[in-house]
């Protein structure tokens, strides 16, 4: 049995192993938002007390992932007080229905007008990201109390903004810290390319990414590509590290149908942006084509969040498709288990592609470790696309041709052989890259790492 001796030496051993992290992220990771599903797994085993997070986004849920929070206000903004009446202004409270209260047509004609000019002169601020420049972010007073209280030893960041690609360097001059920077898609080659002042944020995006990263003691990159395409863009090594999950989780799951008996079950579970609700489109139309020519009878579920405005009508009482909720994470390898093929869309927009050359679907681990056969579908320039054809974990098309998605399907659906030869190269590559403990542990030795380093920040 062990003393209390012990138990207070493993104590500090286990602290020793977790070093305080001030995570700078723009969203709020907490358990109701799917958009920092990946910071909740590379985070999962650390003490909710040694991570504290700033932040800036809007709040999905109540319960907090780390233990201590503080959101960006007024105070921490150049102008603070006009930034957050533009912002409320930019969301849509600008647009908000006018209230009459006694008030006369021509002075409501004006209030409204008065109302529609601000929110367009919110929209123009935040689309060309002038607010970057404008209302740049301030350590304030109660910033910097809030931080010391916490005691940091590392930061934590992904950037994505130029406010949270500026803080961390701010803060590590501030207060000695070392950074760890960790890059999940090429934000630094897509921020405000196509905005209407491009000459003017191009430039200032280029130099704030690269002076976080030369000022970073660790750098990861999500996956092989991207961390080799960034040690040659910025001149230093970048480690590949990836999201994980529990190859035993899933191996103890029960698979559960979704698709009626005699009917081929076709999963998919995740978000429709960035185009890839057309893949669903595209996808019902194969399903046609297959049908008339086949005794094969297929059944789509789609396991979403949200329908883009723009796919509302198109997604609406589509064939073949049935649009359900999104399934809860302990759920997740059971649904996905109980599938014939999963399906994985991508855009297949070429400037799409072109932002997302070097990122991987969050979803690629799960349907691998599902071991169940995985269709992928998008732009051969997307990352993802890449990943499937270079590992061979997927069946991929990757040009818009009904007849060639079709086929596809019809292989899938007919050829066992084939479907065990991409189960089996998708479990190699999920134990390869994706199995949790170890993922997880190499972020926290580079964490370790950085936190044991120290390394003086010039002054932004």
């Amino acid at each position: 049995m062990m003393s209390e001796g012990d138990s207070a030496t493993c104590k500090r051993n286990e602290l020793r192993q977790y070093p305080r992290v001030l995570i700078v992220h723009l969203s709020c990771i907490n358990k109701a938002d799917q958009n920092t599903m990946s910071l909740r797994n590379w985070f999962a085993e650390w003490p909710r007390d040694r991570l504290a997070q700033i932040y800036s986004g809007n709040e999905r849920g109540e319960e907090r992932f780390c233990g201590h929070t503080f959101k960006l206000g007024a105070e921490e903004r150049r102008l603070g007080h006009l930034f957050f009446m533009l912002k409320r202004s930019a969301l849509g409270e600008a647009m908000s229905p006018l209230v009459l209260d006694g008030q006369s047509s021509s002075a409501l004609g004006r209030a409204n007008r008065a109302r529609l000019v601000l929110h367009k002169v919110s929209c123009l601020l935040v689309d060309s990201g002038l607010w970057e420049i404008l209302f740049a972010p301030v350590v304030s007073p109660r910033l910097s109390a809030w931080i010391a209280d916490f005691r940091p030893e590392v930061i934590y960041c992904q950037g994505y903004d130029l406010t949270f690609t500026v803080l961390p360097i701010m803060l590590a001059h501030r207060f000695g810290l070392p950074i760890c920077f960790h890059t999940t898609d090429d934000w630094p080659s897509s921020l405000y390319r196509t905005s209407v002042i491009a000459r003017v944020m191009r430039p200032q995006v280029t130099k704030a990414a690269s002076r976080l990263i030369q000022a970073s003691i660790v750098r990861f990159a999500f996956g092989q590509l991207m961390a080799t395409e960034y040690a040659h863009r910025y001149g230093v090594p970048f480690e590949s590290i990836l999201i994980g999950d529990n190859l035993s989780r899933f191996r103890a799951a029960r698979p559960t149908r979704v698709a009626q008996p005699g009917q081929v079950s076709i999963v998919y579970s995740g978000g429709f942006g960035h185009g890839r609700w057309k893949s669903l489109v595209d996808l019902s139309q194969a399903i046609d084509y297959l049908e008339r020519s086949t005794d094969l009878r297929l059944q789509v579920t789609a396991f979403t969040s949200s329908i883009p405005q723009e796919a509302a009508s198109a997604l609406c009482d589509l064939p073949h498709v049935q649009i359900l909720p999104p399934v809860a994470h302990e759920a997740v390898p059971s649904v996905l288990k109980g599938a014939d093929i999963l399906f994985l869309p991508e855009t297949l927009d070429p400037c799409e592609a072109a932002n997302i050359h070097l990122s991987i679907s969050t979803k690629a681990h799960l349907y691998m470790m599902s071991e169940r056969p995985v269709l992928v579908y998008g732009s051969p320039e997307a990352g993802v696309v890449e990943y499937a054809q270079r590992e061979g974990w997927a069946y991929v098309v990757d040009e818009r041709r009904i007849e060639r998605l079709a086929q596809a399907l019809r292989d899938l659906a007919t050829q066992p052989d084939l479907c065990l030869r991409l189960v089996q190269a998708g479990l190699e590559v999920a134990a390869n890259n994706h199995e949790g403990r170890v993922v997880r542990r190499k972020f926290q030795q580079g964490l370790m790492s950085a936190a044991c380093s120290y390394h003086r920040i010039a002054p932004p």
